[in-house]
């Protein structure tokens, strides 16, 4: 009689379990079981990342943009980027030898 107990428990603990992992596999598996839901929150987290970046380098454009706006800055960029010259003025580019 102890036998058949023990045997009905075991069935049932296997059968419990068995139920479990079932359970666990489906919703792990599903599109919007646990690994899907780590998968989006891991890309979430890196377009987060992305966006901060994207902020910081619009605000330093838009402060460009404001400083462009004064005639002494863009003298500036034209010289040292176009290499421009006031009128009776000689540009010298130096260039490295390899």
């Amino acid at each position: 009689m102890r036998n058949k107990n023990v045997n009905k428990r075991r069935r049932l603990l296997l059968l419990c379990i068995l139920c479990f992992c079932t359970l666990l596999l489906l919703l792990s598996l599903d599109k919007r079981g646990f690994v899907k839901q780590y998968q989006v929150w891991r890309q979430r987290k890196s377009l987060q990342i992305q966006i901060d970046a994207l902020q910081e380098e619009k605000l330093m454009l838009e402060e460009e943009c404001n400083r462009l706006k004064d005639p002494d800055r863009i003298e500036e960029v034209a010289r040292e980027k176009y290499g421009m010259a006031k009128k009776n003025e000689k540009v010298y580019r130096i260039i490295p030898a390899d």
